[in-house]
């Protein structure tokens, strides 16, 4: 029987009320999973009104939602995708679910790139996970060539499936545990990275849908999670083109994300590695997010 689409999303909605903090989010959550169950996205539903689920539809979202409540399973690992910029960003346990956050900090800082789109630059993405900040690069600057660099052979084989579902090809991925295995003959004109860097004693404060499925090594780091960070800071001057044009630009050659409360820690790893200009950028909330140099 054809129900009236709201009143479906509300059904779902009132399942998943008890998992969110309020009523907005689970609203959001159950558009998205009946958007994933019909093939279509929320305004074709809006305008289509009504919808009829077969038994069989039922039962696959009573098994997704199941998932999501009983098991802590991430909703976008249901899902199986991730909005992330102009691209569509495939996830898949264990590699980490990009964030809004990181999203945010992206769209701020690549309109920066936009009087040198047409370079041929050389950037680094050192920690790439899902690809997701390689890929928007390579995608904003079609003649640079983006050198994806991750430790984990399941998130290269993700980040390189996401670089074929979205088209792009000027991408080169490399396997290596931070600069260990990156050639020392590539000078890169920018390096980005979001490393891990929270730290091993916040690890039980999580959600437990990132314990039981995120790679505890994508987010976890020594040193009240500056472990990892202060290693990148110190190597990339090594790796760094110091005639790059984006001197001449007055733009950042290193871009860190970090957590929100290490922003002076890391703007001094920043100076004491001879980085000029170092400038802590805050997010929506308020709160440190990332680091440029």
């Amino acid at each position: 029987m054809a129900k009236n689409v709201y009143s479906i999303v509300k059904e779902i909605e009132k399942n998943l009320e008890s998992h969110y903090d309020n009523s907005l989010h689970a609203q959001t959550a159950a558009w998205w999973l009946l958007e994933k169950l019909t093939n279509k996205n929320k305004l074709d539903l809006i305008t289509q009104r009504t919808l009829t689920l077969s038994d069989k539809d039922i039962k696959q979202l009573n098994v997704w939602i199941s998932q999501h409540l009983d098991e802590d399973y991430p909703l976008h690992y249901v899902l199986g995708s991730v909005p992330f910029g102009p691209l569509t960003i495939s996830v898949k346990p264990p590699t980490l679910i990009p964030r809004p956050e990181t999203e945010e900090w992206m769209a701020a800082l690549l309109p920066g790139f936009a009087p040198i789109k047409h370079e041929s630059l050389k950037i680094l993405d050192m920690g790439t996970g899902s690809g997701c900040i390689a890929l928007w690069l390579a995608k904003k600057l079609p003649n640079a060539t983006i050198y994806a660099v991750d430790v984990s052979d399941s998130a290269l084989a993700l980040a390189k499936q996401n670089a074929e579902q979205n088209n792009i090809s000027n991408i080169v991925f490399i396997k290596s545990n931070l600069f260990d295995l990156v050639p020392q003959d590539i000078k890169f004109d920018c390096i980005f990275s979001n490393p891990p860097y929270i730290a091993p004693e916040d690890w039980n404060d999580l959600s437990p849908t990132i314990r039981k499925w995120e790679d505890r090594g994508a987010l976890i780091a020594g040193n009240k999670g500056l472990e990892i960070l202060t290693q990148l800071v110190a190597h990339a001057p090594y790796y760094l083109n110091q005639q790059s044009i984006l001197r001449k630009h007055d733009l950042a050659s290193l871009i860190v994300e970090i957590g929100y409360n290490q922003g002076e820690d890391v703007k001094q790893l920043f100076v004491t590695a001879g980085f000029s200009k170092t400038r802590i950028l805050n997010d929506f909330s308020g709160h440190n997010r990332v680091v440029i140099g």
